[in-house]
């Protein structure tokens, strides 16, 4: 058993973006707003909502690689998965009217619905969290997310001239990475740039809270920000800013130099971390062969029906075992 003192609980944005209901608040709320984003796949498209039962295999792989995990708590706005356990006691529905405030909703912009997770009733001082789409590879433990009270920080370094090829107006994911970054350059003096590893990270909630309290004029200008758009911080801001503040420890990921990928039948390599979009089968092949601790499968701004249906046929194949979170 986990000490009282040392629990970890495990937080997951999810919705079913095939819901009528929820396709209805999203249409109307595109026309209401000024939305210079309606046409931008990347900001609305159908396919970030789309719900191909991640969730369901993440909870498989969550009870097969990191048992010790206190509590899950799945935030999501007026929706439940049909095939969820909710007497499960390990599990708990959060609806984004727990803990955002009332003019922000509905919002279908998951960077800001990050900001008030550390608003989730009962959640522990250290918690994981992941999108649906996140997944355990391989037995981990506490230390892998966490060196003593320290979150681990992973990240990946990216040229700071890339990152500036995407600022403009209209929304890119690497443009809310700048803006972040250049937020903690002006607090800081640190000019430098990093990406996260886009897989499940490690928080303290009070951390969380004091950079939400440090940045509050910056984020509030967010909070109205229903659907993703050009001046959105990206949440690096708080793992950094954790970082920074000598709260963190920071590990730079990087993938094996193909050289050394040969080596992997020796033990010498271990890809800890993979993210790729859902239509790669080259990822699939090296989740195989390589049994990343996390991995991510992406859906990508033009992934289709077919391919989602791949996808859904591998997470089958990695994760066959119901779950006690799913209804019997």
């Amino acid at each position: 058993m986990i000490k009282q003192d040392n629990k970890i609980d495990m937080v997951y944005l999810w919705c079913d973006g095939n819901d009528s209901a929820f396709k209805k608040r999203k249409q109307q709320y595109l026309k209401i707003e000024d939305n210079s984003e309606q046409e931008n796949n990347e900001a609305v498209g159908d396919i970030r909502f789309f719900d191909n039962k991640e969730l369901k295999y993440s909870l498989r792989s969550l009870e097969m690689y990191a048992p010790w995990i206190n509590h899950v708590y799945i935030v999501t706005d007026r929706q439940v998965p049909k095939w969820l356990n909710t007497k499960y006691e390990k599990v708990t529905v959060i609806d984004h009217s727990e803990i955002m405030p009332q003019e922000s909703i509905p919002c279908f912009n998951s960077a800001v619905i990050e900001y008030f997770l550390p608003f989730i009733p009962k959640l522990s001082e250290k918690f994981l969290y992941g999108n649906d789409d996140m997944f355990f590879g391989k037995k981990v433990y506490q230390e892998d997310f966490f060196a003593g009270d320290k979150p681990i920080v992973r990240v990946k370094a990216i040229r700071r001239k890339k990152l500036m090829a995407y600022r403009g107006t209209k929304y890119t994911y690497y443009g809310t990475v700048l803006n972040s970054l250049e937020l903690l350059e002006n607090t800081y003096g640190k000019k430098e740039s990093y990406e996260l590893h886009h897989n499940i990270d490690a928080y303290r909630k009070s951390l969380f809270l004091v950079t939400l309290d440090k940045f509050q004029n910056r984020l509030s200008k967010c909070f109205q920000n229903r659907f993703r758009k050009p001046d959105d911080i990206q949440r690096i801001l708080f793992s950094l800013d954790m970082v920074y503040s000598g709260n963190a420890e920071l590990k730079i990921v990087t993938n094996p130099k193909p050289w050394r990928l040969h080596l992997h039948f020796l033990k010498k390599v271990e890809w800890e971390s993979l993210c790729d979009t859902d239509n790669s089968s080259k990822l699939h092949k090296r989740i195989n062969k390589y049994k990343p601790k996390f991995f991510c499968i992406n859906s990508s701004a033009d992934t289709t029906l077919e391919e989602k249906t791949k996808v859904k046929q591998f997470m089958e194949s990695l994760f066959p075992q119901p779950s006690k979170f799913e209804k019997i």
